[in-house]
This record gives C-alpha cells, structure tokens and sequence, in this order.
C-alpha cells in the first residue's frame, strides 16, 4: 500500500507537469529560491531520517508486540514512511511552481527521491520476520551467531 502511495503521487504529479495543467514558475533559482532549494533538501534529508530512525525502533520492539497487533503495526509504519517520502515529491511541485524551467532538473530530482527513498529505507518483509526471530532486542546481527 505504500509503495503504491509512493509510486502513484509523483506519477500524477510528473502529470500534471507534463502535461501543463500546473505551470512553471518564471523565478530564478538564485538568492530567496536558491535557499529555499536547499531547505527542501534539508527537509528531505530530515523526514527520510526521521522515517529510518522510527523504523529502527519499531524493529526492536516487534517481537514484544502482541500477534494481534503486527499486522497494523506494519500497515501503520509503512504508511507513515511513504507520506514521509511523498514530502520529497510535493516539495517538487513547490519547487516547480516557485522556478520551473530554471530549475527542472531539481524538480524532477525531488519527485523521483519518493520512490527511491521509500524502497531504500522500508524494510522488506523478510526483514520484519527475522525481528520475530531475534534472541534479544540489541543483537547485532551483522554478526555470525555463536554455536
């Protein structure tokens, strides 16, 4: 369901772009716009770590959850790491509103992150189960277990 959150939005918005419904903005990405460029990256960079870090503790507390409560527990994280992801292509509409042409590469480099961040920082279903399987919370499991 969050992928296909993460998918469909910057689909539609890539529309809606392409097809002119949402015009570009005639500003140059320099001084006031240039800055609020970067502050869209920093935003990103923030929701995406934000999203990794929550993940991370839900992870660690997985196996403590009763079984009733796994299943929303997984919906409830998945969606929460796509809508932190879709801020990624919704500040690329802004960014297109604000300098369009000037700037595409930009836009389109905020919209297709959405994607990109939700499959890099969502753990796949195997990753879910092996937290089931862990002997405690802080296991490193990098390493090779002992005999």
């Amino acid at each position: 369901m969050g992928l296909a959150l993460c998918l469909g939005t910057p689909a539609l918005i890539a529309m809606l772009i392409l097809t002119g419904a949402v015009p570009p903005g005639t500003q140059a990405p320099v001084g006031l716009f240039e800055q609020l460029g970067y502050l869209f990256t920093g935003m990103v960079f923030l929701a995406s770590s934000w999203s990794w870090w929550r993940l991370g503790q839900v992870l660690r507390g997985f196996k403590a959850l009763p079984e009733v409560q796994r299943a929303p527990v997984l919906l409830r994280e998945c969606l929460l790491a796509a809508a932190a992801s879709e801020g990624s292509s919704l500040l690329g509409l802004v960014y297109w509103c604000l300098v369009g042409t000037h700037a595409t590469r930009h836009v389109w480099g905020f919209i297709l992150l959405t994607p990109l961040l939700f499959l890099a920082l969502v753990p796949r279903w195997e990753r879910w189960v092996r937290a089931l399987d862990m002997d405690s919370p802080g296991r490193n499991e990098g390493l090779p277990s002992g005999p």
